[in-house]
């Protein structure tokens, strides 16, 4: 492989980057809480698409880059990919972070204070029918102190896992069961034990603002210093939003809440807390303010370069050690071979399996921002990166990867339909290990499609795509923010979603596309990210 530039790896670059435009100009018009914008007309619908874009897209990103990482490191050598990554990489997250996390951290506030988020239509009760288990977390859910007693008589486990992985104190703490937080206290229940994603009852019961559950857990013991899984105290919870407050009850915990009696205990919650020795007692200047949230550096849509760091510095120590390492031929059979698949796709299903994405019936990897490394995901996204790093180095894997390529696009759809069943039928009883096994099939079937579909369509050198390939990286750093705005602009537009979704992803690509071939390709910032540009006729 001695060509230079490869054509088709820049169009495929540039076709990700544009998917990636429609996934979040998507997030609008679904029923979620990470999203600060939420348009008017929602539709569970439009999961679908977003599910399959996800399911694939960073992966690819992330193959590619490996490819090209190999590509710089043997034609140019160590000392130059740790600058070149220093320059493209490190140094446009550190700028770009820096002057992007302030608006993004505020975007919700900022949405809020205009008033244009619109009143959520879901009950206080948010599963009517929903049957509370006859056990003892069903019981200090409820509250009834009798049954409580007969249970833990009958040698019910007091600190044992009920519904949703809750002990009994998580659900009396949850529901502000004040009686049945001291009976299960003077009973001897772990008050500090944590539930499956670490929170602590004291965290659950300051997330809902159940002030005086609070305070008896307090009195009896409860640590305000312990971090869930996404490294927020108690204190910190609070800050979440009424979507993020109302998806947690609704959708996970399947109870109901009340917004404004939530934000009126929060404050007295806070009263509790603010005492204690905790993050948010001594961050609540400018910067915390704009770079935190939930007690962590947020990076926001730029979690790909931070992860990116970690993958080529694992790169480099990898291949330091395989110098020692006698070549027995594996690495050329997994480029190579058309049965790499019965590799790639058990590993990548182990990783996808531990990210623990699809506990909640969602296809796809997990997605962490935060500054605190995910190491399942570095594992995960790993697979990919090193399989294009070891691709650059074989001559046939250009023609052999994805040679079939519309027969692997046949199959991803299959498994994808299947993922889809899957998860429709998680409250009949569903195994996460099968859509975990879907979504490992589903993203190799759909890279090498993808790689198939580009080598025989777009090999051969086009301006235009050449164009859109170098403003891909400024339309990835610099489309967030923008896209947000103009969500929050068409959001209570009454027009059909489709037409409001092409509008949203159509604006933002072409302003992005003119700002960067007038205000970004030849400047300083142009030179950072692509390196040098000269105009041409061709280009001009």
């Amino acid at each position: 492989m001695d060509k230079t530039r490869y054509h088709d790896l820049d169009a495929l670059r540039a076709f990700a980057m544009l998917l990636g435009i429609i996934l979040h100009g998507l997030l609008s018009f679904v029923p979620t809480p990470i999203w600060p914008v939420q348009d008017i007309d929602q539709s569970e619908f439009y999961m679908i698409p977003l599910m399959f874009i996800h399911g694939f897209r960073m992966s690819l990103f992330f193959l590619i880059s490996g490819f090209f990482t190999m590509m710089i490191f043997q034609k140019r050598g160590t000392m130059n990919l740790l600058r070149h990554r220093t320059l493209r990489i490190i140094l446009p997250f550190l700028i770009f972070g820096a002057l992007i996390f302030p608006i993004l951290n505020n975007m919700d506030a900022f949405v809020s204070s205009v008033e244009k988020i619109q009143e959520t239509e879901y009950s206080p009760v948010i599963i009517p029918k929903y049957k509370v288990p006859e056990d003892l977390g069903g019981a200090a859910r409820q509250g009834e102190l009798k049954k409580i007693k007969t249970l833990l008589d009958e040698g019910a486990d007091l600190n044992g896992k009920y519904d949703k992985g809750f002990t009994p104190l998580h659900w009396a703490a949850t529901m502000n069961q004040v009686d049945a937080i001291k009976l299960l206290i003077d009973e001897g229940a772990n008050v500090n034990l944590r539930d499956g994603y670490q929170s602590t009852p004291l965290l659950l019961a300051a997330f809902f603002g159940n002030a005086e559950s609070v305070e008896s857990l307090l009195k009896g013991g409860a640590d305000p210093n312990l971090r869930n899984k996404d490294g927020a105290l108690p204190v910190e919870a609070m800050q979440a939003n009424r979507q993020i407050t109302e998806w947690v009850a609704r959708d996970i915990l399947e109870i109901p809440v009340e917004w404004a009696k939530v934000t009126k205990g929060r404050k007295q919650v806070r009263e509790l807390l603010i005492g204690e020795d905790s993050l948010a007692e001594k961050k609540q200047g400018w910067f915390v303010r704009n770079y935190f949230m939930f007690g962590q550096f947020c990076t926001h849509h730029l979690w790909f370069l931070y992860d990116l760091t970690y993958l080529t510095a694992g790169f480099l120590i990898l291949a330091w050690f395989l110098k020692f390492i006698p070549n027995f031929g594996f690495g050329n059979w997994l480029a190579e071979s058309p049965l790499r698949l019965l590799a790639l796709i058990p590993v990548t299903y182990v990783a996808q399996f531990y990210m623990g994405s699809g506990e909640d019936g969602v296809f796809g990897p997990a997605t962490a921002v935060f500054l605190k490394p995910d190491w399942v995901k570095l594992g995960y996204y790993g697979i990919f990166f090193g399989f294009g790093a070891l691709c650059y180095l074989h001559k046939d894997f250009h023609r052999k990867v994805g040679h079939f390529w519309s027969l692997h696009f046949l199959s991803a759809s299959l498994s994808f339909v299947v993922a889809l069943f899957l998860i429709e039928r998680k409250d009949a009883g569903w195994n996460y290990e099968w859509i975990s096994l879907c979504s490992a099939i589903f993203v190799w079937l759909m890279i090498f499609g993808l790689i198939g579909l580009f080598r025989k369509f777009f090999n051969n050198e086009s301006s235009k795509i050449r164009f859109v390939s170098d403003s891909a990286y400024w339309l990835y750093i610099a489309h967030l923010p923008l896209i947000q705005l103009i969500q929050f602009w068409v959001s209570d537009w009454s027009l059909p979603s489709l037409f409001k979704l092409i509008f949203i992803c159509g604006i933002t690509t072409m302003l992005l596309l003119v700002s960067y071939r007038f205000l970004i390709r030849y400047t300083l910032i142009g030179t950072m990210l692509n390196g040098k540009r000269y105009k041409t006729n061709a280009t001009n």
